[in-house]
């Protein structure tokens, strides 16, 4: 989140596989409209809680409530917390986002 709120594009590239999906209430998208996505957030604060991880072979399952104000579609999304999930795999020594769905409704 902290690469969103700092336009640190590159680096978050870097943590996205060139096979990434992500799920948000206005649907599916690919990689390169994730990143279109993030970059017309204007996200804000960031609060965590409930963190559950599994460990699958190379990959990471986490699942998470998250509070945020953020846009989706130009719209803004409510502030509570809703769950989101990510799932990551081993890519060499460092780790890759596969999937995302965030499940904040508008």
């Amino acid at each position: 989140m902290a690469l969103i709120q700092d336009n640190n594009w590159q680096a978050l590239e870097q943590l996205l596989s060139p096979a990434c999906q992500f799920v948000t209430s206005q649907g599916s998208c690919d990689r390169t409209e994730a990143i279109k996505l993030m970059k017309e957030m204007n996200l804000g604060e960031v609060r965590f809680k409930d963190f559950k991880v599994t460990q699958a072979g190379a990959n990471l399952i986490i699942s998470f409530w998250l509070s945020t104000s953020e846009m989706i579609g130009g719209k803004v999304l409510p502030t509570e917390f809703s769950p989101r999930l990510s799932v990551w795999q081993r890519a060499g020594t460092a780790w890759q986002c596969i999937a995302y769905s965030d499940f904040n409704r508008v």
